[in-house]
């Protein structure tokens, strides 16, 4: 008889020392569980703000950069019509060069009696040939460079181009981050993200 109260008393105490072993078990996994849900929330926030302002700054990147090619491509094309009226002026200096010439060559004609003038007029003849030949080297490189100016136009708008792609791509990339996102503010975890 004693032993069999001796082995219920035994089996009575073992079973709330196991159910304290249990609880203690599932107190310490709570409390676990608590400290990685914290840790998720404060990962989930930084990560939500550092993807924020890297998105942030590459659309004002973008921003400034379109607005930067766009103020160069209207000045570019402000250039190219000086250019033009450059082009043009250089034109009627080389047809007044060719009228001195002209003139230079009758007055040399003219006075051809008299030696040292003669020869200082053929020395000026030459020297406005010269001058004439020069100007029209320089409407050359004028027209040259005016064909340099109409390809760097076009190389800008291809540049405006690729740029307003990169803005489009920029856009996508913050519909994608806002897709990423959409889960953790929905479903049956929407409480264990911050908003």
């Amino acid at each position: 008889m004693t032993m069999k109260k001796n082995s219920t008393n035994t089996g009575a105490e073992s079973a709330p020392d196991f159910f304290e072993m249990i609880t203690d078990t599932m107190i310490g996994f709570r409390e676990t569980m608590e400290t990685h849900d914290n840790l998720g929330v404060k990962i989930a926030a930084r990560t939500r703000l550092i993807l924020r302002v890297v998105l942030t700054t590459l659309i004002i990147s973008a921003i400034y950069l379109v607005f930067m090619i766009y103020q160069m491509s209207n000045n570019m094309n402000a250039m190219t019509v000086h250019l033009e009226d450059m082009y043009s002026s250089f034109g009627s200096m080389s047809g007044d060069m060719h009228e001195i010439t002209q003139t230079a060559d009758s007055m040399a004609r003219s006075i051809s009696g008299m030696p040292l003038i003669a020869e200082s007029m053929n020395q000026i003849s030459g020297d406005v040939s010269a001058m004439t030949g020069s100007v029209h080297a320089m409407k050359q490189s004028m027209t040259a460079m005016d064909n340099d100016m109409t390809r760097i136009n076009a190389n800008m708008h291809e540049m405006t181009g690729r740029l307003y792609n990169m803005n489009r791509s920029v856009n996508l990339m913050g519909n994608d981050v806002n897709q990423m996102a959409a889960p953790m503010n929905s479903g049956p975890m929407s409480g264990f993200w911050p908003r």
